[in-house]
């Protein structure tokens, strides 16, 4: 079997059993048929992060420098394309108050399409000798720090040593 998982474009009929079978055996998800579609269920310590997909190339940037490597799926739609970020909760609760704009957390029993669906592909893909997923604290990270532009680095004002002592007295 194949150590990357199916693509769209590599099952013109959408073998949808054999993305099942991929994605359970090599990956150990819990996946099932929703509608013929092969789907994620959001559980056993998986979350997902769906974000605007125009983030993506900082995304990628800074899971790459971060080394934060994990899979990530892209949606088409009509109004915005979005990407889930697949990440590992290890036991953190999060809200979704502490999501940066933009940023939906998807928590259980939460239900993720897996490609070969119409519409999704991977942006980057699962591969069977990383089966680990990255932390969700990690990704939730590297979601912040896209969503905020660059700031420089602030330098700490020093006073003259003179001007020092004499706010001291």
């Amino acid at each position: 079997m194949s150590p990357l998982p199916p693509r769209r474009n590599a099952l013109p009929n959408a073998d949808m059993g054999h993305a099942l079978t991929w994605y359970r055996d090599q990956m150990g998800w819990d996946v099932r048929l929703v509608d013929g579609v092969p789907t994620l269920s959001l559980t056993h310590g998986m979350t997902g992060f769906l974000f605007p997909r125009a983030w993506f190339a900082p995304v990628a940037s800074l899971m790459s420098t971060m080394d934060v490597q994990g899979p990530v799926i892209g949606f088409l739609d009509e109004v915005e394309s979005k990407a889930v970020a697949l990440a590992d909760t290890n036991d953190c609760v999060f809200s979704q108050a502490q999501m940066p704009p933009g940023v939906t957390l998807l928590r259980t029993p939460g239900l993720v399409p897996l490609p070969p669906k119409i519409g999704s592909s991977w942006l980057i893909e699962p591969h069977n000798e990383r089966r680990w997923l990255p932390s969700a604290t990690a990704v939730l990270s590297v979601l912040q720090a896209a969503q905020s532009p660059a700031r420089p680095p602030r330098t700490p004002r020093t006073l003259p040593y003179r001007q020092l002592q004499a706010a001291r007295r």
